[in-house]
């Protein structure tokens, strides 16, 4: 039985067409996996679908220092931290290199005189789903980018990991518009019950010769490690099993980006720990001013019982933006827990198979 934490504070053939939207300009914005609710169909869709924190203020305080055993590095406290010890030094694994979920190979041509794009996907190869020693069944949802009301998607192939889709999509677009649009696809898992989203991989139409047909390879991308624009946070992770005790050490930021005309700001990182979803305690690091690659290096120490942390338990950084007012604008967010799927599971992972040992990883902001 899970024990319940108390919170403490807060391929192409000749294959007929799509029906061919003629899309119009748009606003950029490119859609979130979560934005999509369509189930699978074994029809091709031959109309294009439409689709549309409490801010805290900041305590004053006076930041102690925490010095660890046999170790040079000097850590600051977080607020509402409790006193801690270890005998480690932080282990800074960044492993950036994204992983593959398996690869699509989809083609383009252009007709300049009646200004049709059409888009094959024509198959993928080693996909990779929720179980990878499981055959699945698998489609593609296509996207013209920036608008991203243009949408189709292609039959479901099933019980493979290397699917045959042969399906082509015609999109109306303007010549004068090619080197703003992009085509984004999406790769699904389905059951009887869900769709899994396990990937995507875009490309952007200014990279590719449109003056004759062309086909190629490209790798589907674990969604939550798409690179982002909002910045980076790296935080490392241990876990005392004999004081059920997980510290989270904010390490650092880089590159956050702050709302528009304003070029820098004052972060902080507010971190939460959650069951269930719940938030049961919630800490958050100094404010660094004025500074959009603040080093934090604070740690902050949450008890959480044994048997509860793979099962419940996932963390979030909250990097948010410090104002006069009292009030503190998102900046971004990062979830690790053992629920989560890609770079966060892994570095959730590598915390639980290397006990009391600091694993650090880069991590992208997300909205």
């Amino acid at each position: 039985m899970v024990d319940e934490i108390k919170p403490t504070e807060d391929k192409t053939d000749s294959i007929p067409l799509m029906h061919r939207p003629r899309t119009k300009p748009c606003q950029p914005s490119t859609p979130e996996p979560s934005d999509i609710q369509a189930p699978p169909t074994e029809k091709n869709i031959r109309q294009p679908s439409s689709g549309s924190e409490r801010q805290n203020s900041l305590e004053s305080f006076l930041p102690d220092v925490l010095d660890f055993d046999n170790s040079s590095t000097k850590l600051q406290r977080a607020i509402s931290c409790d006193s801690v010890s270890s005998d480690t030094s932080v282990v800074l694994e960044t492993m950036e290199s994204p992983q593959n979920n398996g690869e699509l190979e989809i083609g383009f041509e252009y007709d300049s005189e009646t200004e049709d794009l059409i888009v094959i996907v024509n198959q993928a190869r080693d996909l990779v789903g929720p179980n990878p020693n499981v055959a699945v069944d698998s489609y593609v949802r296509v996207f013209l980018l920036p608008d991203k009301t243009t949408n189709m998607q292609t039959r479901v192939q099933r019980r493979t990991n290397d699917p045959i889709f042969k399906e082509r999509f015609l999109f109306g677009v303007d010549s004068r518009e090619l080197s703003q649009r992009s085509v984004l696809c999406y790769v699904y898992t389905s059951d009887k019950y869900t769709n899994t989203l396990i990937g995507e991989t875009e490309i952007k139409l200014i990279d590719i010769d449109l003056t004759k047909p062309h086909l190629r390879w490209m790798p589907i991308i674990d969604s939550n490690q798409k690179p982002t624009d909002l910045g980076d946070v790296m935080f490392s992770l241990s876990y005392l099993p004999t004081a059920e005790r997980l510290t989270v050490v904010m390490v650092k930021a880089r590159n956050i980006k702050f709302p528009a005309g304003q070029e820098t700001g004052s972060p902080f990182v507010k971190v939460y720990l959650l069951q269930n979803g719940k938030k049961i305690s919630k800490k958050k690091t100094s404010i660094k001013k004025d500074d959009k690659n603040p080093i934090f290096n604070e740690a902050m120490i949450f008890s959480v019982p044994t048997n509860a942390l793979q099962q419940n338990i996932q963390l979030r950084m909250t990097v948010a933006d410090y104002h006069g007012d009292g009030k503190a604008p998102s900046l971004g967010h990062v979830f690790v827990g053992s629920q989560c799927r890609g770079k966060s599971l892994s570095h959730w992972n590598q915390m639980m198979s290397s006990l009391r040992k600091p694993i650090a990883m880069w991590h992208p902001l997300r909205k």
